[in-house]
Parts: structure tokens; C-alpha cells; sequence
């Protein structure tokens, strides 16, 4: 398809296939442990169930420190270095440290040196969605790419959730399953090295559509923008729900039901919340995309009104089906709305580059996770009243997407 002095690619989607597995490899080096939290412990010699559960659940914070620590920094490469050189690193190194921790997976201290590699890697290949469908995707194909690139990371959670119990349980060694795991990063990494490109030779969209600019203007300018504002504050309450939610799961849901559902249904609500995710990404962004305006702004508050009567049913929820409702209708609507809302924010900061305007969305949601996990200690166990607080959160920051104005390229470009 072409048109003009543009044109869009059909290698468009091989290139945005190749990212997705690369999100998707990283996040199941993140959630490798999740499942298994107790057979890992044991497994590296911890005497205790507090210390080896602190140790396991510190390669997770590793990842999150990761983000937090590098993400302005991935964001400064992408503008320096361009998309395949900055998330190549970031991939190729996901790769190497997924090889190391295999190769000496039976030690503790080796593990952890390989997560550091992990968390430098993360930042700069989550942070980056928004190059792909800026540089490869026409505007009434982006916010579906971006779905794409978040709903991998989706699907990477779900296999690290059901794939590594399943695993273990089937005979193989913890450190058989993370070679395994290194292979399939490093594999992911060749893949990418191989067929990623930086750019089309033409871009996909009118030549005055594609200019963006330089870091250091583009975060001056992306700032001023009051709608981009907006969006920081609405996406740092999304992600920190969402962060939040998923590391309590299991505390909030058995108490929510008093004890009338088990740890294995607990972990299904929790895929079934990512599963549907990942349907109600490809519906909403599509639907939007669609939409002959391209409009946002509409889908952003309808799903997110419907996605919180979902948190609203897990508060009131007695049992396993009532919570299997509540996950769908907030899974599908809030959690599969999410890449909407990195595209408004994109499209608001014009023509700050959707690498630098996202990743500052996705730094805000890991602070977001940091500093809603420390608030939840606050409520000392009262998981209902954090539920009810959660809530709270969702209609402040719908009413922000209320107050926020629709902020359309074409718009901007007359």
C-alpha cells in the first residue's frame, strides 16, 4: 500500500512479530520464579521459609529496580543509538544473561548476576512499543501495533506462570527449565539481530507526520503538554494497580473470599485476567484504530468505567465464579485498554518520539509499582479496604480521562 512519498511495508509485521517474542522472552525471565517460589528456595539451600522467600522474591525486585534506574537512560539511547541498536542491546543481552543463569542456575549468587543482566536489559525492550509503530506503522494501524507489542508481554507472564510449574513437576531440574529458558532468549536474540530493521526505506505515513524530535526537546515538549500530563498520572495509577494486584494476588483473593478459594484458582484468575488482556487489546485498539477520527479518548473511558466495576465485584466476590467475572471484565477492559492509552499519550506529546513518551509512561508505572506496594503495607492485612482504595484510585484517574482532550495527528499537521 502506498500512497504519495510514503508507503507502508508488509515487513512491518515481521519486524513488530520479532519484538513481540522479544517482550515476551524477557517477561518470562521476570516471572520464572513466580510459581515456583518454594521448590526455588529450597532448591539454592535456604533453611527457612521467610529468608528463601525474601531471596526469591529479590530477583524480582532486581527487575523492577532495573526499570526504574534505567529507564530515562534507555530512552536517551533510543534517540542516540535508534531503534535496532538500542533494543538489540537490550535483547542480545537478555540473551547472554539468559545463557549464564542456565549454565550455573544451581547457584544462587550466579542467578543473581544474571538478573542484574535482566534488569539492564528490560528497559530497553519494554520501553520501546511506541518506535515500533512510529517508525514501521501507518496512524490507523498504531494503536494496534502498540496492543502488540503489550499484549506480548502479557503472554510472556502467562508462560512463565503456567509453563514453569508444569516443568518442574514433570521431572526436570530448576536448572534444566533455566537452560531451557537461556536457550529460548538467546534464539529470540538471533531472530532479532537477523531480521529487525531500523526503519522502511519510505515512511509509512506523510514525511511531516514522521519528523520527531530530539530527546532532550521532545521530554521538554512532551511536559508542557497538559494532556500528556494527564496521561502520565492515569497510566502511573493503571500500572500501579496493576503491580499491586498481581504481587498480592493470592493474600487479596483468599481474603476477599475468606479462604473459599485455593492457590491453584488463584493462579487461574490471574492468567485468565492476562489471557482476556490480551483479547481486549486486540478488540479495543482495533475498534479505536477503526474509528474514521481515530479516536481515543471515547474507548479509554469506556472500558476503563466497565473494567472498574470488575475491581468493584472482586471487593463483594464469595467464591471462585464470581471472581472468574470480575477478572474478565477487568482484564479485558482495564488491563486490555492499557495500550491505548500509551498511544493518547503518544499523540498528545507529538512530536515527541513515541520512544521517549512511552517509556516515561512505562517509568511511571514502575515507580507507581514501587510506591503502591510500600502504601499497601499501610493497611496492615485489611486486603478489602486496599481493594476498596484501588478502586478510589480508578474513578480519580477516569475522571483525569474525563478532563483530558482528544489530540489527533492529522489534527496537528493541517
Amino acid at each position: 500500500m502506498s500512497e504519495g512519498k510514503y508507503r507502508v511495508y508488509n515487513y512491518r509485521w515481521i519486524v513488530l512479530a520479532v519484538y513481540g517474542l522479544s517482550t515476551a522472552a524477557i517477561q518470562l525471565m521476570w516471572t520464572t520464579y513466580f510459581s515456583i517460589t518454594t521448590n526455588a528456595w529450597q532448591y539454592y539451600g535456604f533453611t527457612d521459609a521467610a529468608n528463601g522467600e525474601s531471596a526469591i522474591s529479590f530477583l524480582s525486585i532486581v527487575f523492577m529496580i532495573g526499570m526504574i534506574t534505567l529507564s530515562i537512560p534507555s530512552l536517551a539511547a533510543f534517540e542516540k543509538f535508534g531503534f535496532k541498536k538500542s533494543v538489540g542491546f537490550g535483547v542480545v543481552l537478555m540473551g547472554v544473561s539468559g545463557i549464564f543463569r542456565g549454565f550455573f542456575g544451581d547457584s544462587y549468587a550466579m542467578v543473581m548476576i544474571a538478573t542484574v543482566g535482566f534488569a539492564i536489559a528490560q528497559p530497553f525492550i519494554l520501553n520501546s512499543p511506541g518506535l515500533v509503530a512510529g517508525k514501521w506503522f501507518p496512524e490507523s494501524e498504531r494503536a494496534t501495533a502498540n496492543s502488540i507489542g503489550l499484549l506480548s508481554s502479557y503472554i510472556g507472564m502467562c508462560i512463565g506462570l503456567l509453563l514453569t510449574p508444569v516443568i518442574v513437576e514433570g521431572g526436570m531440574s530448576i536448572k534444566e527449565m533455566l537452560i531451557l529458558y537461556g536457550i529460548i532468549g538467546a534464539v529470540v536474540a538471533i531472530l532479532f539481530v537477523i531480521f529487525v530493521k531500523e526503519k522502511p526505506e519510505t515512511p509509512p505515513c506523510p514525511e511531516e507526520q514522521a519528523l520527531r524530535s530530539d530527546f532532550k526537546v521532545g521530554i521538554k515538549g512532551a511536559w508542557k503538554r497538559k494532556d500528556f500530563r494527564y496521561s502520565l498520572i492515569i497510566f502511573f495509577c493503571m500500572f500501579g494497580i496493576f503491580n499491586t494486584f498481581f504481587t498480592m494476588i493470592e493474600p487479596i483473593l483468599k481474603q476477599l473470599s475468606k479462604n473459599n478459594i485455593d492457590a491453584t484458582e488463584v493462579g487461574i484468575i490471574g492468567v485468565l485476567i492476562l489471557g482476556v488482556a490480551i483479547v481486549g487489546s486486540f478488540v479495543i485498539c482495533f475498534i479505536s484504530d477503526k474509528d474514521k477520527l481515530h479516536r481515543r479518548k471515547p474507548y479509554m473511558i469506556i472500558s476503563n468505567i466497565i473494567g472498574a466495576f470488575g475491581l468493584m465485584i472482586f471487593i463483594i466476590a464469595g467464591g471462585f465464579f464470581e471472581m472468574a467475572i470480575a477478572a474478565v471484565l477487568y482484564g479485558f477492559f482495564i488491563v486490555g485498554g492499557a495500550p491505548l492509552v500509551l498511544t493518547f499519550a503518544a499523540e498528545a506529546a507529538y512530536p515527541t518520539s513515541e520512544g521517549t513518551s512511552e517509556g516515561l509512561l512505562m517509568f511511571s508505572g514502575n515507580v507507581a509499582g514501587v510506591i503502591f506496594l510500600g502504601a499497601a503495607t499501610l493497611f496492615h492485612g485489611n486486603h478489602n479496604l486496599l481493594m476498596i482504595s484501588m478502586v478510589a484510585i480508578t474513578v480519580i484517574y477516569i475522571i483525569l480521562i474525563f478532563m483530558s482532550k482528544e489530540s489527533k495527528l492529522e489534527i496537528k499537521t493541517r
